[in-house]
């Protein structure tokens, strides 16, 4: 793909061991590897490092070794219970950055520029009234100031000020200050679409000018209240860093500059972490203790010496390394896994309190059918309410999630600030009734559509078969999308899936009918996931969409335009967003299913202090960039 948009969870396509020691562990399950955690450096010369704690006996063989290449000999070493060790890249069992660390890049995964960058501001997205920063921070309804102290809008929210944070630093001493954001703004701009972010960016922002080292100000094209939390506050896995200009202006090409040199501190960074190997299997980051936000008193060091980047592994996997406490947190699991892996080791906890269901967070990341509105039949609202009530969420939620978690009839996460927003369109959805499972009705429709059911009980037109398959990106939707498929089968749809990990290209070229997946972006207000559906976003199939839904409608268009443009909540925001569903819910472009949790058992046999649901400064998803730094920042040794 060329484009990419700004929320990149789409695009997500290993027992014991003592301090101071290597560990080697082989994991059975559904693909046996061995994971090699360098928790003490790999001997020199590719050599197996040793085992403590475990006879030779006891070791079990490697079969279809996965282990990391030896990490070069001067690399201190660093006990266990002073590292940090994390699986969460984007590919699975191996990464395809090792030489990426530009995170406008598209092919950039988030194995630790995601942390070693630091952000204008975090937002947290689970904040309450008890809880909306971590200690040591200050924050306001989930708003965090970092590289910035503060934002003003002008009152027609066409203007920016923002005001930087003094005596911040970059890795190599130079100072971070306006000059980088004017920098990293044009660099967007200028290379739109190509790079990752560019494509929103040169669209929102006429102009951008320092007014002093601290200050910068944006000209919009367009009032845009939420221009703030869109682009410049992290929030769950969304948000722009800010580069050095002086490491990437003069790069030949700043679509493929890589900014991956180790032998010269690259990435350069503010942060306080220093990439020191890096290979297809891990990557090791140090602790770097010049770090601008210790020497000038905004915030201690981190506890931990050393971050330890695994690839992300299949949930079999994942749940072995947690309940053997050799990895301390990961990508997100499935309920079952949870369970066993929580019943496996009493140090591990979850989000939610007493270890009970439904174990985490909900995620901004609600699921969906996605239906590509531009292929026929599937252009046709009614056949998609057709598809609807084939559906019971309720059975989805009870065998794909063992009972644990809810689902949703809107595309938006029910976090509590969202309640409004739901509350104000119950009277369409009971004219509309999205959670009504029906196949009564469903097959009413298929039949005033010139269907007719085969032999087989599937329904047949003109003497084809209604048949899809659904294309799900692997690694997420494997215990639930089987049960979707059966219920589409029980209606008389021939669906079927499939997990290539070219779904999210086949999703954006629009070379599919019918897909699963998530749709993030709203933690506030419902604009930034239901703009998704502008038709300005339907590019012809063939073409790399940045929403994949290539639905049109202008009368949906024009609201949308007008919400854009107003602060979230007013009483005329509020009037749009009724009449925006009026539109939406009947024409049903996507068919929402259960909101998705975000459940990611952590160890705390060597570091305490994780976001909860009784400090939930952020969530524990350790692959997200608005929640990483911030927990990284937090812990302390058990």
């Amino acid at each position: 793909m060329t484009t990419r948009r700004l929320y990149r969870r789409e695009f997500l396509v290993a027992a014991g061991a003592t301090a101071a020691a290597s560990l080697l562990a082989a994991c059975g399950g559904g693909n046996s590897q061995e994971v090699v955690l360098p928790t003490k450096t790999p001997a020199p010369g590719g050599s197996a490092p040793a085992t403590t704690g475990q006879s030779a006996a006891s070791s079990p063989a490697a079969v279809g070794q996965a282990s990391p290449a030896a990490a070069p000999a001067n690399i201190p070493q660093v006990p266990r219970n002073q590292t940090l060790i994390m699986s969460v890249s984007d590919s699975v069992d191996q990464m395809n950055d090792a030489e990426i660390h530009n995170p406008f890049l598209t092919n950039a995964q988030r194995t630790g520029w995601h942390f070693a960058f630091e952000p204008l501001y975090f937002y947290d997205s689970v904040w309450n009234e008890k809880s909306t920063a971590p200690p040591g921070l200050t924050g306001s309804k989930g708003e965090i100031p970092y590289q910035a102290e503060s934002y003003q809008f002008n009152p027609d929210y066409t203007e920016l000020t923002v005001k930087l944070r003094p005596n911040i630093t970059w890795s190599d001493g130079q100072a971070f200050d306006s000059q980088d954001v004017l920098y990293t703004i044009n660099m967007m701009r200028d290379n739109s679409p190509d790079l990752n972010f560019s494509f929103d960016m040169k669209n929102a922002v006429k102009d951008i000018v320092a007014l002093d080292p601290l200050t910068v100000k944006f000209t919009l094209n367009a009032p845009n209240p939420n221009f703030m939390i869109q682009y410049f506050q992290w929030v769950q896995d969304q948000g722009i860093p800010i580069v050095p200009e002086h490491i990437f202006k003069g790069q030949p090409d700043l679509k493929t500059f890589t900014n991956h040199d180790i032998a010269k501190g690259w990435p350069v960074v503010t942060g306080p972490w220093k990439l020191v190997f890096s290979s297809a299997t891990q990557k090791i980051w140090d602790r770097r203790d010049d770090w601008w936000g210790a020497k000038t008193g905004f915030h201690p060091l981190p506890a931990m010496k050393r971050i330890i980047i695994l690839p992300r592994y299949e949930d079999p996997k994942l749940t072995q390394l947690l309940a053997a406490g050799d990895i301390d947190s990961s990508h997100n699991l499935q309920p079952a896994d949870t369970k066993t892996a929580i019943s496996r080791n009493a140090k591990l906890e979850v989000f939610t309190a007493d270890r009970k269901p439904p174990y985490g967070a909900i995620d901004g990341w609600t699921n969906c059918i996605k239906i590509n509105c531009a292929k026929p039949p599937y252009d046709d609202p009614d056949i998609r309410w057709a598809l609807n009530h084939a559906i019971n969420r309720k059975q989805i939620i009870d065998v794909g999630f063992q009972g644990s978690g809810e689902f949703t009839v809107l595309p938006l996460p029910a976090y509590s600030v969202m309640k409004p927003y739901f509350d104000a369109v119950q009277d369409i959805l009971q004219k509309y009734p999205i959670d009504s499972y029906d196949p009564k009705k469903s097959a009413e429709i298929m039949q005033g559509k010139g269907y007719t059911k085969g032999s087989d009980g599937i329904w047949t037109k003109d003497g084809n078969r209604f048949a899809f398959t659904m294309i799900c990106a692997p690694g997420f939707f494997e215990t639930f999308v089987p049960v979707i498929a059966q219920q589409f089968k029980q209606a008389g749809f021939d669906a079927t899936f499939k997990f290539p990990t070219n779904a999210t290209t086949l999703e954006a070229t629009g070379d599919l009918e019918v897909f699963v997946d998530g749709q993030s972006a709203s933690v506030r207000d419902p604009y930034l996931s239901m703009k998704q559906y502008h038709s300005r976003y339907a590019l012809p199939i063939g073409q790399n969409a940045i929403y994949y839904f290539r639905w049109k409608n202008g009368d949906y268009d024009k609201i949308m335009d007008q919400m854009a443009t107003l602060p979230p909540g007013t009483p005329q925001f509020m009037d749009l967003w009724h009449k925006a569903m009026e539109i939406w819910i009947p024409n049903l472009p996507a068919i929402p299913t259960v909101q998705w949790y975000q459940i990611c058992p952590v160890n705390t046999q060597y570091w305490k202090g994780w976001p909860n649901s009784d400090n939930p400064y952020t969530t524990p998803a350790s692959w997200h960039r608005g929640a990483a730094g911030l927990f990284i920042n937090t812990l302390q040794p058990a």
